[in-house]
C-alpha cells in the first residue's frame, strides 16, 4: 500500500529486441514497467518504416512471477505515422495529421495478437496471468 509523500517504486525490465532486419537493425524493441498498481504496461516500439508487424506478448522471469500474458480488458494506444507526419518546408515545416493517439480497449488472453503499425510506438497497459502453480 502507498503512503502520502512516499512513491511506490515501479519495477522495470530491461528492454528485448528482437525481429532483426536484412541490414541487421533492431526493427521492434519492447520496454516492460510493473506499475505501482500491479499493472503491466509495456511499449513496443516498431521501427520497420514499410511494414506492421503482429506480436505475441507473453511475460518469464521473476518479476512476472513465471510465464505469464495479458488477461482481462487492457488498453492499447498507438501513434505512429498515422497519426504524425512532419512536412518540412523552408520556413520549417508542419505536421499534418498531428494526432491524436489511436486508443482501443482489448479483452485479452493468451492467445491474443497485438497489430504495430510501420512506423510506430504501441503501449500496453493491464494485469497479466498468475503462472500455473509449479507441480513436484
Amino acid at each position: 500500500m502507498a503512503t502520502a509523500g512516499k512513491p511506490t517504486p515501479s519495477h522495470a525490465i530491461p528492454s528485448l529486441r528482437w525481429w532483426i532486419g536484412a541490414a541487421g537493425h533492431s526493427l521492434l524493441t519492447a520496454y516492460a514497467l510493473l506499475r505501482p498498481d500491479a499493472q503491466w504496461s509495456l511499449m513496443l516500439v516498431n521501427r520497420d518504416q514499410e511494414n506492421a508487424h503482429t506480436v505475441h506478448v507473453e511475460f518469464s522471469g521473476e518479476a512476472a512471477g513465471g510465464k505469464s500474458f495479458f488477461t482481462g480488458p487492457v488498453t492499447v494506444i498507438t501513434f505512429g505515422s498515422a497519426q504524425y507526419q512532419w512536412h518540412p518546408t523552408k520556413e520549417g515545416g508542419f505536421p499534418d495529421p498531428d494526432g491524436p493517439a489511436v486508443r482501443a480497449s482489448v479483452n485479452a488472453n493468451a492467445d491474443t495478437v497485438y497489430e504495430l503499425p510501420k512506423a510506430s510506438m504501441t503501449v500496453i497497459r493491464g494485469m497479466i496471468s498468475s503462472p500455473p502453480p509449479k507441480t513436484h
